[in-house]
């Protein structure tokens, strides 16, 4: 009877240790979308900037007012 508790003791800390790792794990990568933003270079100052944040005009690519 003693082996058998002892399994059962064990089994229950076993399952309390994978518990709490799950727990405390970050959520999945699954939720977070890719980034698709496109880099581009400043017509001026060939710095990259993300897409969504350049400034178009012209046909060319700025990345900020200054450099407009």
């Amino acid at each position: 009877m003693g082996i058998v508790k002892l399994i059962i003791i064990v089994l229950v800390i076993w399952l309390g240790f994978v518990l709490l790792k799950k727990f405390r794990k970050p959520a999945d990568h699954t939720d977070q979308k890719p980034s698709t933003n496109k880099m581009l270079a400043c017509s001026v100052c060939k710095t990259h900037i993300p897409e969504n944040e350049a400034i178009l005009q012209d046909g060319k690519v700025y990345c900020s007012k200054r450099c407009l």
